[in-house]
């Protein structure tokens, strides 16, 4: 039997059943957030975007999109083959903020489900740089890591057989008590979104934090947080 570390990355999160539907929500939230702003972008950045799926999501398609990714399992390929009569699209390659050499600026920046995997010390320079960049907005998502929501998803990876990371039993009870700063963090494990939150108000005036995929619940018990800033 194959687990679902046999899968590609679209086979993993977006195949089907409720994992997809989880997966799938931010970017529901990202139109919500568009939508609740009136913002139709023409000029958008994305930090993380794999395959490009949030362009199908934006309003109305944008006169220039920029990509960056660092390529894990060929997504920028994948978005380069789909939109390659689309002149005013780039994919770039970016593995580290000092990759993101632009000259231009954009309405919104977006920034979904990466920063979690990326080194801490990277975080706020990869929010330094995309400060740099907006005009407008700037719409992130991470995971909820810790409280009952990380004990719950993880224990359901783990009878699932899915893609949980190693964590010990002391580790377990840190970040089920929230206790993060007691936790090797290492990209899922020990990640706090409550730092990332802190991090982009250095650059931006944040207009609205919320959860998903249900709305109506707390941000404590959503499987992932929305954050929009706005550009100071």
């Amino acid at each position: 039997m194959r687990r679902m570390t046999d899968y590609g990355y679209n086979e993993r999160l977006f195949g089907g059943g409720i994992r997809a539907w989880i997966h799938y929500s931010r970017f529901h939230w990202l139109a919500r957030g568009l939508a609740k702003l009136k913002c139709q972008p023409r000029r958008v950045l994305e930090l993380g975007c794999f395959d490009a799926k949030t362009i199908d999501f934006l309003p109305v398609m944008p006169d220039r999109y920029v990509g960056l990714d660092a390529n894990w399992e060929g997504g920028l390929d994948i978005a380069r083959e789909k939109w390659r009569g689309a002149k005013s699209f780039q994919f770039l390659a970016c593995s580290t903020p000092d990759d993101m050499q632009l000259k231009e600026r954009f309405d919104v920046s977006i920034c979904m489900e990466t920063l979690e995997h990326v080194p801490p010390d990277m975080v706020e320079r990869y929010l330094a740089k995309l400060a740099e960049f907006t005009e407008a907005y700037i719409f992130i998502t991470v995971p909820n890591e810790k409280g009952l929501v990380f004990a719950l998803k993880y224990l359901l990876k783990k009878l699932g057989k899915g893609d949980s990371f190693a964590c010990t039993p002391s580790e377990f009870v840190y970040q089920t008590l929230g206790q993060m700063h007691k936790v090797r963090r290492h990209e899922h494990k020990g990640f706090d979104y409550e730092w990332v939150v802190s991090a982009a108000s250095k650059y931006f005036d944040l207009v609205e934090l919320s959860p998903y995929p249900i709305p109506a619940l707390s941000n404590s018990l959503g499987f992932g947080v929305g954050i929009i800033g706005k550009k100071r």
